[in-house]
């Protein structure tokens, strides 16, 4: 079973709740030691105390109420203005209320994983096999590494607590945050053992899908390098007067280069291994594969282009699930709680299959700024196609000569649409034509049909009013007039999906375009740089990018890390690594190229045909001191040692 370890994990965390507690809380920690003694005797009570270690896993599929990140910004909006990560993303948050308490959180996380490190040598049951309780070990220490490696790109520096808190000595009570290198340098030192004592990713059993591996480790690894080497952290001047009590200097003040050679070292290391490969199928192989766009080297067969392969359903594959859930460009992937439901669903029309997921659709949208980013068919932007092969404003009446037919389901593109039809009334917007083949695979769209589990079509109106539209009412609705169907298979007759949903923490394409980042800061001229990069592209059906200057690359990976990895919380880390989240500038469709201003998407207060027009639906709120979150108050005032705040909190 692909999901067993973390949906027991899941349950076992609730059933263990007397071996987790808030951060340094003495009160839990003396009710914890005499519930602790006889859980390492028994075969059955390790793996329980093991499974608890993974409990601590975000539900990253709750893009509402439990991981935000996902969707916030210039990425997604919320279906409700009583959504959580929609007051997030409004900036409605402080020390006293955070909305989201990722501290207290993730030092739960720690302390479960430091009591079982520190107890599973007293395992005696005699069912344990050699090596199985040093390989659960092994886990719980990628585990601690994973959740401190979240923590520091959430809050910067923390304290590190490498073992359970020992309340007698107060003067050793770990409450001063450690600077950036040295969190970082333990997180590294830390996975240098998990590489050295996982199991490699081919020797894990199906049954206990979820579990690390050593090239999960190392894919882990040269991400955490990555944030080290960006200029939010490596650095920047404007935390030079960010200092803790003895004065020292909580970021480096100065950049060091070198860091982006480490960097692309550790995620050239996971590419050398040879094992893993982005995932393609063949073009024309029992279906027919739309055409590619019109652009020199549109026949050069993959991998040194993109020919020969359906780049749909490539990059579809990859999170549709059914016979493609497993391959070989996911490094880590996890299945959590409700977690089929919860992707699918964004994907979805409120009105589908009479209303089926009719309060959970729709929670979720993409932004017009992501709607803008993916690129042509020919690979161009829409800027440098605008009013030729791009055209911002008004209906389809007759489509494309790729995905968009509108008679139908058809057996020439995978995308349903009806606009020529004349029981249908949802016609689909011009700009929607002519996309590369991830819009259509990540975002839906007013007209898009979508098949029924009696078999009938239906066709998505996102109007106000309609079935499907903005309601005066409780039920969501898709305010940007874009769903998101990356997770929905052209086979699914249910919004809660008709098969599981892999989501992917590490995948390959996120190494390429990780080392090809790194690379091109130490060594642009290198010529991985662009073949790293241009891979990617040619996945999706666009031609490679031919050598530039080092910022024209760099603005280039960046807008490729957006397109290729929406929805898959990314975005939220990298536009602040890079520092453009506090920009405040827009493009010239309105945009703002930072994480706050103006939100566009549909009019989706219209009835009518005005509702194709770009219109702003909300403010996003990014301060300078909204690059890290606040450590809540408490944790800040109510403990032993000087705890620094983050600055602006």
């Amino acid at each position: 079973m692909k999901k067993s370890i973390l949906k027991i994990s899941a349950i076992v965390l609730l059933s263990m709740q007397t071996i987790s507690c808030k951060y340094l809380e003495a009160d839990e920690y003396l009710h914890e030691v005499n519930n602790l003694n006889d859980i390492w005797t028994q075969r059955i009570d390790i793996r329980k105390a093991w499974a608890a270690c993974y409990g601590h896993i975000p539900n990253y599929t709750d893009m509402v109420n439990t991981w935000p990140f996902n969707t916030n910004y210039d990425e997604g909006h919320a279906g409700r203005d009583n959504y959580r990560n929609l007051t997030f993303a409004q900036g409605k948050f402080n020390a006293d209320d955070v909305l989201y308490n990722f501290w207290s959180h993730y030092y739960r996380a720690v302390r479960t994983c430091n009591l079982f490190l520190e107890n599973y040598k007293k395992a005696n049951d005699k069912l344990l096999v050699p090596g199985e309780v040093e390989g659960y070990a092994a886990d719980a220490r990628f585990l601690r590494a994973y959740y401190y490696s979240q923590m520091l790109q959430l809050y910067g520096p923390f304290p590190i607590v490498d073992k359970t808190i020992d309340y007698s000595n107060t003067a050793a009570l770990p409450t001063n945050r450690n600077t950036e290198e040295e969190c970082v340098n333990f997180i590294i030192s830390e996975l240098d053992k998990c590489i050295a004592t996982l199991p490699e990713n081919e020797h894990i059993l199906a049954a206990e899908a979820g579990r690390p591996s050593k090239e999960a480790a190392m894919a882990l690894k040269a991400t955490v390098l990555l944030w080290d080497a960006s200029p939010l952290v490596n650095g920047n001047s404007d935390y030079n007067g960010f200092k803790d009590s003895k004065g020292r200097n909580y970021f480096s003040t100065t950049a060091d280069p070198d860091k982006w050679r480490k960097a692309a070292e550790a995620a050239k290391a996971v590419i050398d291994l040879g094992k893993f490969e982005l995932y393609t199928v063949p073009a024309n192989s029992g279906y027919v594969t739309v055409p590619l766009g019109n652009f020199p080297g549109n026949d050069v067969a993959w991998p040194n282009g993109p020919a020969g392969i359906d780049p749909y359903r490539s990059f579809k594959g990859l999170f549709s699930g059914g016979k493609s859930y497993w391959n070989k460009e996911a490094i880590w992937m996890v299945n959590l709680g409700n977690q089929r439901a919860n992707l699918s669903v964004l994907g979805f029309p409120r009105n589908y299959n009479n209303g089926e997921g009719a309060i959970m659709t729709a929670m979720v949208s993409g932004t017009q700024k992501l709607a803008d980013a993916f690129f042509m068919n020919n690979g161009r932007t829409i800027d440098e196609e605008d009013r030729a092969l791009y055209n911002d404003i008004g209906i389809s009446d007759n489509g494309d000569a790729f995905y968009i037919s509108g008679n139908g389901k058809e057996v020439h593109t995978p995308i349903i649409t009806g606009f020529k039809l004349s029981n249908v009334n949802a016609k689909v917007p011009n700009r929607v034509l002519n996309r590369e083949a991830r819009f259509y695979a990540t975002m839906g769209f007013i007209g898009r049909g979508y098949l029924q589990n009696n078999g009938t079509l239906y066709y998505a109106d996102y109007k106000a009013n309609a079935l499907d539209g903005f309601l005066q009412s409780d039920r969501p609705s898709t305010r940007s007039g874009y769903p998101i169907v990356k997770w929905v298979a052209e086979d699914d007759v249910s919004a809660y999906g008709s098969s599981d949903k892999p989501y992917h923490v590490l995948r390959l394409a996120e190494i390429y375009l990780a080392y090809a980042e790194a690379l091109n800061e130490f060594d642009p001229a290198n010529a991985d740089v662009l073949k790293y990069l241009n891979l990617v592209r040619f996945r999706a059906g666009l031609p490679g990018y031919a050598a530039a200057s080092k910022e024209i690359t760099r603005d280039r990976i960046k807008q490729e890390r957006h397109v290729e990895f929406a929805f898959e919380g990314k975005r939220y880390f990298d536009s602040r690594r890079w520092k453009d989240a506090g920009k405040s500038a827009r493009d010239n469709r309105g945009n703002s190229l930072g994480m706050g201003g103006l939100v566009y998407g549909c009019n989706y207060l219209a009835t009518d045909g005005s509702f194709y027009d770009r219109a702003v639906i909300d403010g996003y709120i990014f301060r300078p001191k909204n690059y890290f979150l606040p450590i809540p108050f408490q944790e800040v005032a109510n403990h032993w040692g000087t705890m620094t705040q983050n600055p602006g909190w």
